[in-house]
């Protein structure tokens, strides 16, 4: 064995010139391993102290994204030479090796290694050079904005890409100075500030200097290490190159500017690249088992809440203590609510951490149903009108405006909000107010019901509201915030931008009378018995119809959305990606969004995402 380990190590090309008692002292310390299919020969983040030159089969060089998917960088075969960088580099291992069948080695410690590369210059400088080559290709593979590019093509980006240290403290780019250079994170923290105010954090995955060179503009912003940091700089000149050839990461730079800065968007420099983007929804699909697997909690929920009422109301009619009556009376204005609000977030794909929900749905209870109460008593039924004259348009439609005013009320500043950039989340946030309302509403009227010998009127009008609750409140209220989304999307982040500037203000004044005119129908008691119970199903229905179209387009928004900021990586992609579960969530640190498993930009804001 000696004899074939010294043959293999004079016809090796990255030997050449090292003399033959290197050689001989070198092949005495190196040792044969072999491996099965699957075994790991080098696994990512453990410390480096040997490398291994292949003498038979092949190995699948693979590594962890910032959000834990593993990336197939390469696949090596006989005569390469895999872990050398961790020894060159004093570092962890960067990458994990795994055997693609069974594989024969020769496992090379740190000592003769290094000894190798003081008896040779040549090897030394070469590997040096290829392990740089190989570290920023590895770090330009997992990032998703540069997955359209062939790896081949890749590997000659890494070449022109520089990898700079940076220091604690140090500024990289300062407020105003012309841009000229892309920067990329690999490793630490920046923070981003526009004179004494910072306007943001970044980290491993994200990228500065694209809006200065996309719109032809300064910096509007400085960049400073908070912790000893490493960055990848690429040039303008190689930037632009990249975004003529390469339509995915035109499209994803050109989003993030409209994300970040949308009144940068309509530049001359921005407006030349547009006329040559098609924005294309076909690659949505890919998200779609994303949208699904959130649907079962809906329905836990359901279960969980109905079953609790419904055990409180057995109870309250059984012992009839006050206890149960008063739980059976906080669970059933609360059952149909919460579980209303939960079905339509579970549609979302970006959502809000469920904080958001719960402030807006007891803000709307506590807020709007006392406002609501104060302004009918003082504007329509202290005026001498009967409460019982809703046969009279006047009644029911003054209850109507009043109702749906106060409940977008509460909506208007999460609408107007910079991260509340699409339709979906108006609607969830519609659908919370309009449900904190109907819940604190249904509460009242069942205690108004409450007979003191008997739950029974109060426990009847309950199980009533609840089942009619998807036909009321919620759904008028998340029609009403989605007509205040369109009309306030033109300011926020030109999602619209190839629609009929015309269609805007028109669907956002028909939304918002939409809602009106169903609320106002709802309670509009024209009919009696029957013809009542059919009016209010028809009415019902159409409510539920607008709002199922309004979710179908805020889902598909969502979805061009995740598709252009993160293109498809499913080629490069190693299959024990297929253990990840596939509700798990990634939240972004700079906005809190929940993004899909698959995502590694958030399309709220644009930051990388990061697992655990």
């Amino acid at each position: 064995m000696y004899a074939e380990i010294i043959v293999f190590l004079r016809n090796h090309s990255l030997l050449h010139g090292v003399s033959d008692s290197d050689l001989e002292v070198v092949a005495s310390t190196m040792e044969k391993v072999c491996y099965k299919a699957g075994d790991q020969l080098i696994v990512e983040g453990a410390a480096g102290n040997e490398c291994y030159f292949i003498l038979n089969g092949q190995v699948q060089v693979l590594s962890k994204t910032l959000i834990g998917k593993q990336v197939v960088l390469a696949e090596l075969g006989p005569g390469s030479l895999i872990g050398e960088i961790a020894l060159l580099q004093q570092e962890k291992r960067t990458a994990g090796v795994k055997a693609l069948g069974d594989v024969d080695a020769l496992r090379l410690d740190r000592a003769s290694f290094q000894r190798l590369a003081e008896a040779s210059p040549y090897f030394h400088e070469s590997l040096s050079y290829s392990a740089e080559i190989r570290i920023k290709h590895g770090l330009l593979r997992k990032a998703s904005i540069w997955s359209a590019i062939p790896d081949s093509e890749l590997r000659g980006l890494a070449e022109i890409t520089v990898r700079r240290r940076v220091q604690r403290g140090e500024t990289i780019v300062r407020e105003g100075e012309s841009a000229d250079r892309f920067f990329m994170i690999s490793k630490g923290r920046f923070e981003k500030h526009a004179g004494d105010k910072r306007t943001g954090v970044l980290g491993a995955g994200d990228y500065f200097g694209e809006i200065a060179l996309l719109a032809g503009v300064p910096h509007t912003d400085s960049l400073t290490a908070l912790e000893d940091s490493e960055l990848l700089v690429m040039g303008k000149d190689e930037f632009h190159y990249i975004l003529q050839h390469y339509v995915p990461v035109r499209q994803h730079f050109l989003e993030v500017l409209r994300i970040r800065r949308p009144d940068l968007s309509r530049t001359a420099a921005v407006t030349a690249l547009l006329t040559e983007t098609e924005l294309s929804s076909s690659a949505a699909g890919k998200w779609s088992k994303a949208k699904h697997a959130r649907y079962d909690s809906w329905i836990d929920l359901l279960f969980r809440l109905g079953g609790l009422f419904l055990a409180f109301t057995l109870l309250a009619i059984w012992h009839k203590d006050q206890i149960w009556v008063i739980a059976s009376l906080l669970t059933g204005g609360l059952v149909g609510p919460v579980t209303f609000v939960s079905y339509v977030r579970s549609s979302q794909l970006l959502v809000f951490r469920p904080a958001y929900l719960v402030i807006v749905f007891v803000s709307s209870a506590i807020v709007a149903v006392p406002l609501a109460w104060l302004l009918e008593r003082t504007w329509l039924f202290d005026g001498g009108v009967s409460e019982l004259a809703f046969t009279s348009i006047k009644v029911p439609l003054t209850t109507a405006v009043i109702e749906e005013t106060l409940k977008l009320l509460i909506c208007v500043g999460l609408v107007r909000a910079k991260r509340t950039r699409f339709l979906m989340d108006a609607l969830v946030f519609g659908a919370a107010a309009g449900m904190g309302f109907s819940a604190l509403e249904s509460v009242i009227y069942g205690w108004t019901h409450l007979n003191p010998d008997s739950a029974w009127g109060m426990l009847a009008v309950l199980w009533v509201r609840s089942l009619l609750s998807p036909f009321g409140h919620g759904t008028w209220t998340a029609i009403t915030a989605a007509g205040l989304w369109y009309a306030m999307e033109g300011r926020a982040d030109g999602l619209a931008r190839n629609r009929v500037w015309w269609r805007t203000p028109f669907r956002s004044a028909g939304l918002l009378l939409s809602a009106v005119v169903l609320h106002t129908l709802w309670n509009f008691q024209i009919w009696e018995g029957v013809w009542k119970v059919v009016a209010m199903i028809i009415v019902g229905s159409i409510g539920l119809l607008l709002l199922g179209w309004l979710i179908r387009n805020g889902v598909m928004e969502e979805r061009r959305a995740l598709s252009i900021l993160n293109p498809s990586v499913e080629t490069n992609l190693s299959a024990e990606n297929e253990g990840i579960e596939a509700l798990r969530q990634l939240i972004c640190d700079a906005c809190g969004t929940q993004s899909p498993a698959d995502t590694s930009y958030c399309a709220r804001c644009g930051q990388a995402l990061r697992s655990g």
